[in-house]
């Protein structure tokens, strides 16, 4: 699961309710955005009792991200922040993990990355996610990218851009020769996913079952699918479900709720990173 739970979640009550539809959903991994006060050390284990789960929160220089796991499911085998404070607006929080279902261990570990990208300019998220997907191949292959993408993902159509915020429509769309020309979105960062073939999870399976249900906005205000799971070759077979979690008032995006099945990986797209 994911969930960009709105800055001030932790000031205004908002978590607790976003805690019990966590709870709810029950997800094995939790990847989080705009959790600033869980660099909190009591903070964070409050939010680690409340979840029954494992949390690591990475630096950022604006609203920490973080993934949350259950640790009888999944071993912690590292972690990744290297660029978060230096590359990226907000970070990335990346972890790398053995599944402890499999019977046999994989020859690389399942990379975990949840991120935010700037949510100022198409190019330079466009940037940011280049730098991603090479973070999502650097520990054998096996990996995805999940949280507020920020910019419009491909084969989505286009919102009513009009009642966009200016400010929105200003980072993440095509620039206009007139103003009375029409607005369309600006393809680039996922153009870079494609580029890096990494699949777009709800794209693909909205494209097989021909349910474009799966492909309605996560962001309330600003009317896209911000909200994006993209997986590099080894996890495609894998992927199995996909549905968005409303979180009512406690927050501004919807979640998006991911099922793969790790028995399926491709293990034969895992490779040393070069």
């Amino acid at each position: 699961m994911s969930q960009n739970c709105q800055i001030g979640a932790g000031d205004d009550g908002r978590w607790e309710g976003l805690v019990r539809i966590i709870r709810e959903v029950d997800p094995d991994v939790l990847l989080l955005q705009e959790v600033d006060w869980l660099t909190d050390a009591d903070e964070a284990e409050a939010a680690r009792e409340a979840l029954a789960m494992d949390l690591f929160v990475a630096p950022s220089r604006q609203l920490n991200t973080a993934v949350a796991w259950k640790p009888d499911r999944l071993e912690r085998v590292g972690s990744d922040t290297r660029y978060s404070t230096t590359d990226l607006h907000h970070g990335y929080c990346g972890i790398q993990f053995q599944p402890l279902s499999l019977t046999t261990p994989w020859p690389a570990p399942l990379t975990v990355i949840s991120t935010h990208l700037t949510p100022y300019s198409t190019e330079a998220a466009a940037i940011e996610a280049q730098l991603l997907v090479a973070r999502a191949y650097r520990f054998g292959g096996i990996g995805l990218i999940g949280g507020d993408i920020n910019h419009p993902p491909l084969g989505d159509e286009e919102p009513p851009w009009s009642l966009v915020p200016a400010h929105n429509r200003a980072a993440r769309c095509l620039p206009r020769e007139n103003p009375d020309d029409p607005w369309f979105g600006n393809p680039a960062v996922g153009r870079v996913f494609r580029e890096g073939d990494m699949t777009d999870v709800a794209a693909r399976l909205a494209d097989r079952r021909e349910d474009p249900q799966l492909r309605l906005p996560t962001g309330k205000v600003g009317r896209l699918r911000v909200d994006q799971v993209h997986v590099t070759p080894a996890l495609v077979p894998t992927i199995t479900n996909y549905r968005r979690v409303d979180p009512g008032e406690h927050a501004d995006h919807f979640g998006t709720l991911t099922t793969l099945d790790l028995a399926r990986t491709d293990l034969s797209a895992a490779h040393p990173y070069a």
